[in-house]
């Protein structure tokens, strides 16, 4: 399956080194490629093969890491 770009509204985070944990700890996932976390506007964008790791286990891995997440509709 191909990657598919998904953001999320995460809260939480309050300087630009909450997202690069953010952005270190997703990209351990299988199947994530890239993260793009803006901590300043409270969205991460992830690019990773949706049938390898789901959207409930990347919303888990980043409330594990200590911040809230909920994926954006477009």
């Amino acid at each position: 399956m191909a990657a598919e770009a998904v953001t999320f509204t995460v809260t939480g985070m309050h300087c630009a080194s909450c997202g690069m944990f953010i952005d270190e700890t997703l990209e351990d996932l299988a199947g994530v490629e890239q993260a793009d976390t803006d901590a300043r506007r409270g969205r991460t964008t992830v690019r990773a093969d949706l049938g390898v790791t789901s959207v409930g286990e990347i919303v888990a891995a980043i409330g594990e890491a200590g911040y809230a997440a909920v994926p954006k509709h477009s």
